[in-house]
């Protein structure tokens, strides 16, 4: 998909059309929550549902998240960006420093400094799941798990649910999260 829009004056016709796709593809491919979707308007960095009219809004007057090119809040399968070798699939590129410099010019630099942003997502990306896995990290594990959970529109607390049962099957000593929160903060340490 074209995501050349996203660049575009909010003005255009471009975007707003780009805009409605976006919607559209949301609608498609992830069950909403009382018919609220998380919105990556740059205020709310997929931080909070809105209905999809609200979303509309805040795209076309504040501004689409220009870093959030893998739409993995709204269903899109992030199979597709990785690398495959056998049964390992890697997420970390996902957070290369092309995304960290679109991230940093996006927030700012000196906010994306003072916040720590950068460190935290490279330490998790650097971070074994658990002692001896060579196949995730903590950073690609979250990503993983919420990219089904945005697909199949589980609840925040039935996410949490999930987590506290794989944390207690994984091997004692795992850096999985344990909360819906805690997991979030990883991906979003700007919008919690």
């Amino acid at each position: 998909m074209d995501l050349s829009w996203i660049n575009a004056s909010r003005i255009s016709d471009v975007y707003e059309k780009g805009v409605e796709e976006f919607l559209q593809f949301a609608k498609r491919n992830v069950a909403g929550v009382n018919n609220k979707y998380y919105c990556p308007c740059v205020n709310c960095l997929n931080a909070r549902r809105q209905d999809i009219e609200l979303i509309r809004e805040h795209v076309l007057c504040d501004g689409f998240l220009k870093s959030y090119t893998i739409w993995t809040w709204h269903g899109e399968v992030l199979e597709q960006y990785s690398s495959v070798s056998g049964t390992e699939c890697e997420y970390s590129n996902l957070y290369s420093k092309d995304c960290m410099e679109d991230m940093i010019r996006d927030i700012g630099e000196d906010s994306f400094h003072q916040t720590h942003v950068y460190g935290s997502l490279k330490d998790d990306s650097e971070t074994k799941l658990y002692s001896g896995c060579s196949s995730f990290t903590r950073l690609s594990t979250v990503l993983r798990l919420f990219n089904i959970k945005a697909r199949n529109g589980w609840t925040d607390k039935s996410f949490t649910e999930l987590l506290e049962l794989f944390h207690q099957i994984l091997p004692e000593g795992n850096t999985l999260s344990t909360s819906h929160y805690e997991a979030k903060k990883i991906l979003c340490p700007m919008g919690t």
